[in-house]
C-alpha cells in the first residue's frame, strides 16, 4: 500500500528542496501540512505541488505567484480530465446497452 503522508525530510529528499523552500511554500499558502501529534505531514498531492513548483521556479524561472497560478490551473484541468473520462465511461456503458 502507498502512503499517505510524508514528513518533510522525505518530502526534502523526494523533491530536491530545502526546507526553506518548504516554509516559503507553506507562508504563501501554496501547500498546506496536516498537524499530527506536533509534526507537519504532507499528502502526496502536496508532495506533487512541490516537486511542480521547484520546477516551476528553479528551473523554469517562474516568480512564485506565477507557480501559485500554474498549480491551480494545472489542478482544474485535472479535474476537467477526471470529468471527461467520467463522462467517457459513461458513454461506452450507453452504448453497449
Amino acid at each position: 500500500m502507498a502512503r499517505k503522508y510524508f514528513r518533510i525530510k522525505d518530502v526534502i529528499k523526494i523533491c530536491r528542496v530545502d526546507g526553506e523552500f518548504i516554509e516559503c511554500l507553506e507562508r504563501e499558502r501554496i501547500i498546506e501540512p496536516v498537524k499530527r501529534r506536533k509534526l507537519k505531514l504532507y499528502a502526496i498531492e502536496q508532495v506533487d505541488r512541490v516537486r511542480v513548483a521547484r520546477l516551476l521556479i528553479e528551473e523554469m524561472g517562474v516568480n512564485l505567484e506565477g507557480a501559485e497560478v500554474v498549480l491551480h490551473m494545472r489542478e482544474q484541468m485535472i479535474a476537467m480530465q477526471r470529468q471527461f473520462n467520467a463522462v467517457l465511461r459513461l458513454l461506452g456503458q450507453e452504448l453497449k446497452k
